[in-house]
């Protein structure tokens, strides 16, 4: 059996003009990669921080939109079980009138045209 000495070389060793290069290299390579995180299209922090806020937006609109509901609701019930109220509503929203009930509009701005 032959034996075969592998020999290892001997590293070089780096000029410091080589290793400034090696240290701007790496920068301008940190570098990218950050602003890659943040202005990445469809995943960096920009549009995190837009959809953070559309987030907020929708949380306030729903807040609004239950309060909405609930007082809808409170009108419902209220309609369907006090009469005083649901003839108030009756007479001013659709101008129903009671079995011989007449109104008289008295207001100046139904006066006739003149021709």
């Amino acid at each position: 059996m032959s034996t075969i000495l592998l020999m290892k070389k001997p590293a070089k060793k780096i000029t410091p003009q080589q290793e400034g290069l090696l240290i701007k290299i790496f920068l301008a390579f940190v570098l990218a990669a950050v602003l890659w995180v943040v202005f990445s299209p469809g995943a960096g922090l920009l549009l995190l921080k837009g959809q953070h806020s559309d987030l907020e937006q929708l949380e306030k609109e729903i807040t609004e939109l239950e309060l909405e509901n609930h007082d809808l609701q409170a009108e419902i019930d209220r309609l369907q079980t006090d009469p005083v109220y649901l003839e108030e509503v009756a007479r001013k929203e659709y101008g129903l009138l009671k079995k011989n009930e007449r109104v008289y509009d008295f207001s100046k701005n139904n006066k006739p045209k003149k021709e």
